[in-house]
């Protein structure tokens, strides 16, 4: 991961309101003024990789966990392997249009050794199925990377980095605004999925 520019920004408990256990690091990296900016959010989960990896993935849970996530269908591939695509539809507060993605992502593993560790990376994409609609804008996910690592029986070290341009006329303040509470939110909405079910990556096994 590159660590040149990241700047912190917010240090946060990984439960709301309880300062006495795990925290969560936001940190922003900006190229210059008018770049579109990276944030990232780091912090450890008490679970294992394979749960984690489970719930980054399966579709039934990320309706549950992913703030405004409306519909997600998996186009091509196989959602349980180490490339897919998907359709993800976002619903959005009024005045501002909902937002669609059609996205690839891709696993890199590394399962040998005393800490195992894998990366998701998604991004946007096309596909011949999904054209772009008139009643929704078509963001474009620049960079949207997981990256999990097992330090210990039942607790993973959890870091995601976004990069995305909503497109559409949200103004600038905005779209960033809501980017720089992301990975906060996401941390911990995953946090509260891991808890709320036993299913596990087979992969990760």
């Amino acid at each position: 991961m590159d660590e040149i520019n990241w700047i912190k920004i917010n240090d946060q408990p990984l439960y709301k309101g309880d300062n006495s256990g795990e925290r969560i690091v936001v940190e922003r990296n900006s190229p210059n003024k008018n770049g579109t900016p990276t944030f990232r959010g780091s912090t450890k989960l008490a679970s294992s990789l394979s749960r984690v990896a489970f719930v980054l993935i399966d579709i039934n849970a990320k309706k549950k966990w992913v703030n405004r996530l409306a519909g997600h269908k998996l186009v091509e591939g196989d959602i349980f392997g180490m490339e897919y695509k998907t359709y993800e539809h976002y619903d959005l507060a009024w005045p501002i249009s909902d937002r669609e993605y059609v996205l690839e992502a891709q696993w890199t593993t590394d399962l040998v050794g005393k800490f195992p560790s894998a990366k998701l990376a998604i991004r946007s994409t096309t596909h011949k199925d999904y054209p772009i609609r008139k009643d929704r804008v078509r963001g474009d996910l620049q960079k949207l990377v997981f990256y999990i690592k097992e330090i210990a029986p039942q607790t993973t070290e959890a870091t995601v980095e976004i990069k995305v341009d909503p497109k559409g006329k949200m103004p600038p303040l905005l779209a960033n605004l809501i980017q720089k509470n992301w990975p906060l939110t996401t941390l911990r909405a995953l946090n509260k999925a891991l808890n709320q079910g036993e299913e596990e990556h087979e992969m990760f096994k």
